[in-house]
């Protein structure tokens, strides 16, 4: 009887444990943060100078603080946000051609394109995973700023 109470307890404290994450939202690291990173990343990976990566860093908190607003208005709705986010990775682009050089910019989008790739990858999969037929997926929801 101890032997059945015991096991019971752990299937169900086991699956309490499994769906803890996902019922977890990640918070969102603050605009500082992730205009910095993301700064530091586009310096190594297009090598950056010390006032492009300025330069980019500057443009990186303005749109992530604009993007933060947008996403915490309630008042919007999703497809106003989407709409409102995607003009902000537009504006991010245009100011990104006048601060690198057209190799530079040329590297940029590569790189946009593939992590794209991988995140409808990943979607999928997360689609095949759950049994679902999985939409088309959009543009990329804004996980890291850039």
């Amino acid at each position: 009887m101890k032997t059945l109470i015991l096991a019971l307890a752990m299937v169900v404290g086991g699956t309490v444990m499994a769906q803890r994450p996902q019922q977890q939202k990640r918070e969102r690291k603050p605009a500082e943060e992730r205009a910095a990173n993301s700064a530091q990343k586009m310096k190594t990976k297009l090598g950056l100078d010390d006032a492009q990566t300025t330069k980019i860093h500057d443009i990186n908190l303005g749109i992530a603080q604009k993007n933060d607003a947008i996403r915490d208005n309630t008042s919007l709705t999703r497809e106003q946000k989407m709409t409102q986010l995607r003009d902000n990775q537009n504006a991010r682009n245009a100011q990104y051609k006048e601060v690198l050089t057209a190799d530079q910019y040329a590297k940029y989008e590569a790189w946009e394109k593939e992590k794209r790739e991988k995140m409808q990858e990943k979607r999928a999969e997360k689609q095949d995973a759950k049994g679902g037929k999985g939409k088309p997926a959009g543009p990329p929801a804004e996980e890291e700023e850039l």
